[in-house]
């Protein structure tokens, strides 16, 4: 991960990493869940916790689902099993099979297993998974990431770990990384001074200050800062609730061909893990990009320029 990645979120990762340390002598799994608002960097935090070298000694198994808002039982346990042996399972095995195979790797195994954005809060769907992560050693533990107390509240989580926003400082620390990059010196007080304000507009929110520090990465002027700070999508972040406005924002910022990529990315299911090399010849198919770098040219390697 890049250090943008995971400003403000090492004391996150430490809380957790202690809730997974802590025994549970009722039952061999033990679940802990990580709730937040969208764009507060759930999955990040996760991430960082899923690949911290200590975590990684501690237990023998490890696995990464993607689950959004399709909870179907046997869709888990195949790709659980596809994360567990890094290969593609037959789609048309029964869950009776597909439970049999992952008892047959994780029994009597101490395994980390992450279920990342939950939606679900069907206690029956639920159940039905539970039973069929059983099969682990004492010691074995899950994380959870969702948008919803109910939905931890399902899992049997009663006290679920609250995901709070950024800092003011972290929050600049993070847009000014983003719209300065390694340049960070050279920021005037002027641009500070509005900057910390844009910051604090998006109420520690990871993904908003990372949508806005793209946009003004390539603005220097001082009206062009304080023209953001005074948008309109600001009321209607507050009256929605939400971040989308400033999604928004950054979508009509992009250049035509940007929009064109980032518009074909939506025909793709949620959560698809892309191939960056398939991904651009396809742009190309389609005429987005119109220049790319000599070494692309020869087969080198995949360089757009948009």
């Amino acid at each position: 991960m890049i250090k943008s990645d995971i400003i403000g979120r090492e004391d996150d990762k430490r809380k957790i990493i202690s809730l997974l340390r802590q025994p549970h002598e009722i039952q061999n799994v033990s679940l802990v869940a990580i709730v937040g608002i969208g764009g507060l960097g759930m999955t990040t935090l996760a991430q960082l916790v899923y690949n911290d070298g200590e975590i990684k000694k501690s237990f023998e198994k490890s696995m990464w689902v993607c689950v959004s808002d399709n909870f179907d039982v046997k869709t888990i346990v195949k790709n659980m099993l596809e994360s567990l042996t890094k290969k593609k399972i037959d789609d048309t095995l029964s869950l009776d099979t597909l439970q049999n195979m992952l008892g047959g790797n994780l029994s009597s195994k101490r395994y980390l297993l992450v279920l990342d954005d939950i939606w679900n809060d069907s206690f029956e769907k639920w159940d039905k998974l539970w039973t069929c992560l059983m099969c682990g050693a004492q010691g074995s533990k899950v994380i959870v990431t969702t948008r919803s107390r109910t939905v931890a509240q399902t899992m049997g989580v009663c006290v679920p770990y609250a995901l709070n926003g950024l800092i003011l400082e972290d929050s600049w620390s993070l847009s000014k990384n983003i719209a300065f990059r390694d340049d960070t010196t050279g920021v005037n007080r002027t641009l500070e001074s509005t900057g910390k304000k844009i910051a604090e507009k998006c109420r520690g929110v990871p993904l908003a200050i990372r949508s806005l520090g793209g946009i003004l990465k390539n603005k220097r002027e001082e009206n062009e800062w304080g023209h953001v700070l005074r948008g309109d999508f600001w009321k209607l972040c507050e009256e929605k609730d939400s971040i989308m406005p400033i999604l928004k924002l950054s979508y009509r910022n992009l250049s035509l061909q940007q929009k064109q990529c980032f518009s074909y990315c939506s025909l793709y299911p949620k959560d698809w893990e892309f191939k960056k090399g398939e991904l651009i010849q396809m742009w190309m198919t389609h005429g987005y990009l119109e220049m790319f770098s000599r070494r692309a040219m020869h087969g080198r390697c995949w360089k757009p320029i948009c």
